[in-house]
């Protein structure tokens, strides 16, 4: 609830009043959507563009490592591009059989690079659902940082910058305190804490729930961690092997395709048809199968490991008395 300033006035002074934050102001977590990942995605590019590079160049005191590792994303894209456009930059130099086969060859590198891309982002994926499926623990729940920067010049009122992160993209220092003042928010400081407990197989709420819950947070956040560094490589050569098949070249066979509209609108077929035929020609390879069963093998592995442990221990509640045992009677 949120008052004036003349209702506060009015507001006995040995009441206990609890006043609502202006969340958009500070730290907090934010509620994920289907696209929220896409959106971020989407902030730290045009910012790399826009904002991160020329403060960079000019040597800005306001330019922080967040913004360093950010603008990774302009040397892997360019990089992708080029790869891309000169692998098929010569297919008209060419001439008859030579021609077609550069052309063939050409799609098989863009769909190698995409899917090389799309097989890590996979193999990343699904080791995080499967831990939040087993745990709760969302290792991607995100959060907006608010930064009150140093004006640049006189006069300078733009102080204010937004920054993405993850809540466990530390596994050293998550932020539980933002995770506390989300439960706080919500009327219950402890409110996380006692659902993943529950997870656990403890049953009602814990005096210290946070201090039960945290330590098997970490162990759990390590063993993901190394998980994907392991599985997301397996899915990316996989991504890579699915392109190089031949049934990857007839991908986007779009020139007959009317308008661009039409090609626009034909594009996703086409790529789920290259994808699922290239996968079936890459299983009847023996290194096809052994990709394939390695990438699948991998996640459940990863998923299985990092959850084991999560469950609190039984409680023995046999009895410890021997009824055959003669006890002196006071």
């Amino acid at each position: 609830m949120q008052f004036s300033a003349s209702q506060l006035d009015k507001i006995p002074k040995n009441s206990y009043v609890v006043v609502e934050k202006d969340y958009d102001n500070e730290d907090h977590i934010i509620k994920k959507r289907p696209t929220t990942g896409a959106r971020i995605v989407a902030d730290k590019l045009v910012n790399d563009v826009f904002s991160y590079t020329k403060k960079g160049m000019r040597g800005s005191k306001n330019s922080n490592f967040y913004e360093f590792l950010s603008l990774g994303l302009v040397p892997n894209l360019i990089g992708s591009t080029m790869l891309i456009l000169i692998s098929n930059a010569l297919n008209g130099t060419f001439g008859g059989r030579d021609t077609m086969f550069a052309k063939f060859n050409g799609k098989k590198m863009a769909g190698g690079v995409v899917l090389y891309a799309a097989g890590k982002w996979i193999g990343n994926k699904i080791i995080n659902k499967g831990v939040k499926a087993k745990t709760g623990i969302d290792i991607d729940m995100p959060y907006k940082k608010v930064i009150h920067e140093l004006p640049e010049y006189k006069g300078d009122t733009n102080t204010t910058s937004v920054e993405f992160h993850k809540v466990f993209e530390s596994v050293d220092f998550p932020r539980w305190d933002l995770i506390n003042k989300m439960g706080e928010h919500n009327g219950n400081r402890y409110e996380y804490y006692d659902a993943l407990a529950k997870k656990m197989g403890y049953h009602g709420d814990l005096n210290s729930a946070d201090q039960v819950v945290q330590p098997k947070i970490r162990e759990v956040l390590v063993k993901a961690s190394s998980a994907k560094a392991i599985s997301s490589y397996i899915w990316a050569a996989l991504g890579c092997a699915i392109a190089a098949q031949d049934s990857f070249g007839d991908f986007m066979s779009l020139r007959n395709s009317p308008s661009l509209g039409a090609k626009v609108k034909k594009l996703p077929k086409e790529i789920w048809h290259s994808v699922k035929e290239s996968t079936k020609s890459l299983a009847k390879t023996r290194m096809g199968k052994v990709l394939i069963a390695g990438a699948a093998l991998s996640s459940m592995f990863g998923i299985v490991n990092a959850t084991k442990g999560f469950k609190a221990e039984k409680e023995d509640k046999t009895s410890q008395v021997n009824y055959n045992e003669k006890y002196m009677e006071f």
